[in-house]
């Protein structure tokens, strides 16, 4: 059955789009002879192209509808218009022609950015390999030359609907809260531009317009036609996701900038452990169960995280937690470890196979998991980083599970989000 339909401006982009999509599984053609669509009977993707992009703004909506005309229409099919990666030709008509073949109830995503080739868009502006459309050879297009670096600006002046935007700041914060803003801006326009600068954010408003239950139309160079096909399409691989457990003990301020990195550029469930109350029986018993629970109960998400800090103000001095006295730093550290240590084991236990990788900060909290699951030792594998190393768990309770251990001053302010990524690739 067919499921994705691409319409480009162009042969070329009709064939860069289908490649994308062909690399995740789909069975992926490009039409050139209209007359013969009984030869791509067996593809659940297609690709057309327009030739559109020199056409006046008539002409191209005509050619969009036509092309659209070509293919059957049913509910759970995608549809996409696949647009220069540099905004040039009838961007806005297209869209006309498409949300108008497929009916009032559909909307249109623009996603401009094309990370793999350098293209990014941030506060609606379209950067080229960091510099703005505006400033680049595109301006010089002796066809259709672009004045303007603000996608809004260019898709505005071209359709007769409303256009709404959604800016990087949503995009990089919580799934929620770019599901809810979806929901509300799309109440009011029928277009909605979206910033993104990485393929994070292309995979995660791809997440959102499939998970949001619209119909939607994907308007883009090619990165957010394919997130958007794996999700809708591939659903199953996402809903069997294993999640990957982070166990951060160190307190150092490179870590807390390094927490702080990977909640703006993923959406990890992170739990802070309230670690002064590690230290009497009662507490320590009820802030495990605590963490335990928090943890497990989180089940849509991949990335589990349970903290000791997130800033300079969650620093304890053991000087004033009374239930310290007479312990020593070394005693006070072990303490904390040995808590961090029994909360994931539960986590573990209760979480069966949901848990597919562990992520360890501080060699002490490494020793102390590995101590509590009985261990035997690690399966190296390789550096993630320099001194952020990929294994495997030899022996005990979770043998082969894969696994990254770092020192807590270890790396960049971006390295736990690499190591995550990097085991997120792992468990798959």
């Amino acid at each position: 059955m067919l499921k994705t339909v691409i319409i480009a401006d162009d042969l070329t982009g009709a064939n860069d789009t289908g490649a994308i999509l062909a690399q995740d599984g789909f069975h992926v053609g490009t039409v050139i002879k209209r007359d013969r669509m009984e030869d791509f009977s067996s593809f659940n993707t297609l690709c057309v192209s327009t030739d559109s992009r020199a056409m006046s703004a008539e002409d191209a909506y005509e050619a969009v509808r036509s092309a659209a005309a070509l293919f059957p229409h049913h509910p759970d099919m995608l549809w996409s218009k696949r647009i220069d990666s540099t905004l040039r030709g009838n961007v806005g008509a297209e869209i006309d022609a498409i949300l108008d073949h497929l009916g009032e109830d559909y909307h249109a995503i623009v996603v401009a950015s094309f990370p793999g080739s350098g293209r990014s868009c941030v506060g609606d502006i379209l950067l080229v390999h960091g510099v703005p459309l505006q400033l680049t050879e595109v301006s010089r297009d002796p066809i259709t030359p672009i004045t303007t670096s603000r996608v809004t600006s260019i898709v505005r002046q071209q359709t007769r609907h409303e256009v709404g935007y959604i800016g990087l700041e949503v995009v990089a914060g919580p799934s929620l809260g770019l599901l809810e803003e979806l929901h509300e801006v799309l109440k009011k326009h029928r277009v909605v531009v979206i910033d993104a600068a990485t393929p994070h954010d292309i995979r995660a408003i791809a997440a959102c317009c499939a998970a949001s239950g619209e119909k939607i139309v994907a308007i883009d160079p090619g990165s957010f036609t394919a997130a958007l096909a794996d999700y809708t399409f591939n659903r199953a691989k996402y809903e069997t996701e294993q999640s990957i457990l982070c166990v951060v003990g160190s307190a150092t301020e490179l870590t807390q900038k390094q927490i702080a990195y990977l909640r703006a550029k993923d959406d990890p469930f992170v739990v802070k452990a309230e670690v002064a109350r590690f230290f009497e029986p009662k507490t320590r018993a009820e802030e495990i169960n605590r963490l335990v629970e928090a943890i497990t109960s989180a089940q849509d998400r991949q990335i589990l995280a349970i903290v000791t800090t997130e800033s300079a103000a969650d620093l304890l001095n053991f000087d004033d937690i009374p239930a310290t006295a007479g312990m020593s730093r070394r005693e006070c550290a072990t303490t904390i470890t040995a808590a961090l240590a029994e909360a994931s084991e539960r986590i573990l236990e209760l979480s069966g196979e949901r848990i597919g990788g562990l992520y360890a900060s501080g060699g002490d909290v490494s020793i102390a998991i590995c101590e509590r699951l009985g261990i035997s030792g690690f399966d190296v594998k390789m550096e993630v980083i320099p001194l952020a190393i990929y294994s495997r768990l030899a022996g005990g309770t979770r043998p082969q599970m894969p696994v990254v251990t770092k020192g807590g001053l270890v790396g960049k302010e971006d390295t736990l989000f690499q190591c995550v990524d990097y085991l997120k690739e792992k468990i798959k």
